[in-house]
């Protein structure tokens, strides 16, 4: 885990707040044109991935509501890993948001290096069974080239 004070956009910059907005490397759920939307103090922005400072007062509460927008015809949801939270005001606020690796698990929301993307071991498992697929698939097709190749095709089939 990261600590706060080594992070390098970190500082004493009155008046605004650090918003880091991680995604999972294998989640292939969403590429890089999904964007987060993020809503702060009633007012939405899409940010690219990434580190982005704000300009917000001190004094004033932060409530943030985080999301990935998946906007497909087929789709029964379209917000992905929605996170909402409200953060008592002070200096030096930081936030994190990790993204979800698939769809059906919520985001995390909270102080830097805090946060872990959610769906991992699920997509791991989803990549890997169908890589082996992609695997025997290939292996059969091999055999076929193979066996038409050196004249074998015609044996491989039952007598009529």
């Amino acid at each position: 885990m990261r600590k706060t004070e080594s992070h390098p956009l970190v500082g004493a910059v009155p008046g605004t707040v650090l918003i880091v907005l991680k995604r999972s490397k294998i989640a292939l759920l969403w590429g890089t044109s999904h964007h987060p939307i993020v809503t702060i103090n009633g007012k939405t922005e899409v940010l690219p991935w990434g580190e982005h400072r704000l300009t917000i007062p001190d004094a004033q509460h932060l409530s943030i509501d985080v999301y990935v927008n998946e906007r497909r015809s087929r789709s029964l949801k379209s917000t992905i890993g929605r996170c909402t939270d409200v953060i008592a005001p002070g200096p030096a606020r930081i936030v994190e948001y990790s993204a979800p690796a698939q769809g059906f698990c919520k985001g995390e929301l909270g102080p830097l290096g805090t946060t872990r993307a959610r769906g991992i071991v699920a997509q791991f498992l989803i990549v890997s069974v169908l890589a082996l697929i992609c695997g025997f698939m290939a292996v059969g097709l091999l055999g076929v080239g193979l066996a038409a190749l050196t004249g074998q095709l015609g044996e491989l089939r039952p007598p009529q």
